[in-house]
């Protein structure tokens, strides 16, 4: 006998869930198949959790032969108001080249709708859904299940509507006048026969709207063939949208021309107001379903986009359930938030990557390899909607953005290579009978402390050499570009990385505790960090208590060297892309232009020029060359060195101040600017180029190395030997001559002086390795 108990029903929900679960993982192994498993995930989103499960022929649904090759799942969907007691059962079933060639076919698993059998031509209409001009148009390359469910369940409302006759309806508004007046708390149910299988979930989640999200219902817009009632609201995360919108589905006020769910809308989201009003021929679930998050992010893939932090696989929230607002620096509207963590799920990120430390270090350099391989492609896969997220959190021109992905990317090639050539070696004995042999094993966990300038590729330079050794890590991605870091971590799930291997902390109140923790765990045996010089030399203070490994990218105040005999034009192109990539806040850019007397006046004009014709924007518009700031505080400290400059005799000659009330600083050259200026001695991180003149190579040489960080430096000159002489005198970890841009993730990228410690790029898997030396003995003569 079957328990049908409230217990039982709950386990047998999380059976389908789970198994549904796993399935949709399964899916994700193969990169053909993401788009199907991105779209059951949706329909999840929207009907519930429960409401698409998988298919098995066997329970009570006929048998025959199947093809084992088509993905066969089945629907429960519930009637809209004043129906939604009434539900019906969808087989859906996906061949092999869906969605590329191939539609997808529906079929009627319910033989009954409400208290009415369903004929022939209701059944056969639903299987030619997509090949009828009634129902939906099938377009090679898109996903389109839910506008076919949909369809479905906009027909069989208006069957069923059909079957309710006057006199039956009549007739059931009698019984129900009757029964009222005998019972007062009888609920009168004019059109509502015996419910057919509810779905609760369904109604629950169209009943209840997030927490703090209310609808403002605008004046009605008449439309050439419905009325459209507007519902604004603000929303926060977008992680919100399929709640609101199952809300909207349960209102029948809303205009339902061109779509059953709701075909014009308007979403307030801080300052922009979105809207589709079906102008554009598309319905307002979009051909890839979750149109609302593809408008208020923009992206092809919206699943990518994560309001959570990442701990032994599992996406969650904060245990204070406090959030971090992140913003767009460009327009200063709230993009979402992700959680605002602390020491304890610091703590538990910590204890979940060395709970897989020790099965993920014994796995092959090969299968890492594979797996870091996959992740590669997934990058390239997803290169557009990557680039834009970095573009959105961090401001730069999306031409930037796509580059900084490529570069990103790249490392996580770099290191799948490296992972395979992690080579020991043999050392001559000095005794006879003994051989010694050297390996090398990964340290263990990692943490991982990162910039917002490079919201992605500070990441993978770090993630991939410590993934490639064997380690597992914790991240700390910054506060302010969070999204292209949990995107990352959302591309490693789908690559097969196991939980734990990557795990990820979000927080900016709570940054002293969690670097403390990462510091100060004895789990922890190696930290990396890419920031300023003095929280890099706090880390490496809080480190010494375990003496763990430790790398630091610190700042910069990198001199950019013109001599007399350079090429001028080639010098100042590569001083526009040296110092004004990222709007001048990357540690490696130029911060201080030498430029020698001869050619000083030359080289600022032809400098000043091509500065001039800078267009600082949004970095989405494409005639935008640069972006904003990240923050006030970074327009701030850009304003601070100019008027320091200028108190000291420097001259302005392009731009010279900040737009107001923004984020945006026009890109600047000064010149004539003294040796004793702010600019000189502290890293600017703005677009402002200082020019200081210069007489002899002695001169320049001093000056250039009068700084307590040695990051980068640039020189140009066609003299051999000075080309030589001063990339030797230099006092810096990395020389560009006759070049600005020298990042790349096969050289050793690092500093020296206050500028860090370690490598990263190049040979830097080694710095996740410990050597050991096993040395045999007894071995004969």
């Amino acid at each position: 006998m079957m328990d049908h108990s409230p217990s039982s029903d709950h386990d047998d929900d999380s059976k389908y869930v789970e198994e549904l679960q796993q399935f949709v993982l399964q899916l994700l192994e193969n990169p053909d198949k993401e788009p199907v498993a991105s779209e059951i995930e949706v329909l999840q989103s929207i009907y519930g959790d429960t409401a698409i499960r998988l298919f098995h022929p066997g329970e009570g649904h006929g048998g025959g032969k199947l093809d084992p090759d088509t993905i066969r799942y089945q629907a429960n969907l519930s009637f809209p108001p004043p129906y939604e007691d009434i539900s019906i059962k969808v087989l859906v079933s996906l061949p092999p080249t869906y969605p590329a060639s191939s539609s997808p076919r529906l079929q009627f698993l319910s033989r009954y709708i409400g208290a009415y059998a369903i004929d022939p031509s209701l059944f056969g209409s639903v299987i030619r859904t997509y090949m009828s001009s009634n129902g939906v148009e099938f377009v090679e390359d898109q996903v389109c299940v839910f506008d076919g469910l949909q369809n479905v369940l906009e027909r069989c409302v208006a069957w069923y509507e059909e079957q309710l006759s006057l006199e039956k309806a009549g007739r059931l508004v009698r019984e129900e006048l009757k029964e009222a007046s005998s019972s007062s708390t009888t609920r009168l149910e004019s059109s509502k026969p015996e419910a057919s299988e509810p779905d609760t979930d369904a109604q629950a989640l169209a009943a209840e709207m997030p927490p703090g999200i209310v609808l403002h219902v605008a004046e009605p817009i008449h439309d050439r063939k419905s009325i459209f009632i507007g519902r604004a609201c603000h929303i926060s995360n977008p992680s919100e949208v399929p709640v609101i919108l199952a809300h909207l589905v349960s209102d029948k006020r809303i205009a339902r021309a061109a779509h059953p769910v709701i075909n014009a809308w308007r979403c307030q989201v801080g300052n922009l107001l979105h809207q589709d009003n079906d102008d554009d021929g598309e319905t307002a679930a979009g051909g890839r379903i979750a149109h609302l998050l593809q408008i208020l992010f923009g992206l092809q893939d919206p699943s990518l986009i994560k309001f959570q932090g990442y701990i032994d696989g599992k996406w969650v929230d904060a245990k204070s359930g406090e959030k971090i607002a992140v913003t767009n620096p460009a327009t200063n509207d709230e993009l979402g938030s992700v959680p605002e963590m602390g020491l304890e799920e610091t703590q538990e990120a910590i204890a979940a990557a060395a709970k897989a430390f020790p099965e993920w270090s014994r796995t092959t350099a090969k299968y890492r390899h594979d797996l870091l391989v996959k992740l590669f492609q997934l990058m390239q896969q997803h290169h557009e909607d990557l680039s834009r997220l970095i573009t959105l959190e961090n401001g730069k021109t999306l031409a930037e953005a796509k580059g900084e992905n490529t570069y990103s990317a790249s490392f996580i090639e770099w290191f799948a290579e490296e992972a395979v050539r992690t080579y020991g070696e043999q050392v001559p004995s000095a005794f006879p009978g003994t051989r010694n042999v050297v390996i090398k094993q990964p340290v263990g966990v990692v943490g991982i402390l990162t910039p917002w300038n490079f919201p992605s590729a500070m990441i993978t330079r770090k993630l991939g050499a410590a993934l490639a050794a064997g380690c597992t890590a914790v991240i700390k991605p910054p506060p302010e570009t969070p999204f292209s870091a949990l995107a990352l971590a959302e591309l490693a799930t789908r690559a097969g990385f196991p939980p734990g291997a990557i795990n990820m902390v979000t927080t900016q109140k709570n940054v002293s505790a969690v670097g403390r923790e990462m510091c100060e765990s004895k789990i922890v045996k190696k930290i990396t960090f890419t920031g300023s010089t003095p929280v890099a030399k706090l880390l490496y203070s809080l480190s010494s208590s375990t003496l763990k490994k430790i790398s630091l990218e610190a700042g910069g105040n990198s001199p950019f060297i013109v001599f007399d005999d350079a090429n001028i034009e080639e010098a100042v192109s590569a001083a526009i892309v040296c110092k004004f990539r990222g709007s001048g806040q990357t540690c490696v850019c130029a911060n201080r232009i030498y430029v020698q007397s001869g050619v000083y006046a030359e080289f600022a004009s032809r400098l000043a020029e091509k500065v001039a014709a800078f267009k600082v924007g949004n970095g989405l518009e494409a005639d935008t060359t640069h972006g904003p700031l990240i923050h006030a505080r970074a327009v701030e400290k850009v304003e601070r060195h100019v008027n320091d400059a200028v108190e000291k005799g420097a001259q302005v000659l392009v731009g010279g101040k900040a737009l107001p009330n923004s984020s945006f600083f026009i890109p600047t050259v000064l010149s004539d600017v003294p040796h004793d200026a702010l600019i000189n001695k502290e890293e600017t991180f703005g677009p402002l180029a200082a020019l200081t003149k210069f007489e002899t190579e002695e001169e320049v040489i001093r000056l250039a190395n009068d700084s307590d960080v040695g990051l980068a430096g640039y020189f140009f000159s066609r003299d051999v030997g000075r080309v030589w002489r001063v990339a030797e005198k230099l006092e810096v970890g990395m020389v560009g001559a006759n070049t600005g841009l020298i990042s790349q993730a096969a050289i050793p990228f690092g500093g020296v002086k206050e500028s860090g410690l370690g490598r990263e790029g190049g040979h830097g898997i080694n710095e996740y390795l410990n050597e050991k030396l096993i040395t045999f003995g007894g071995l004969g003569a």
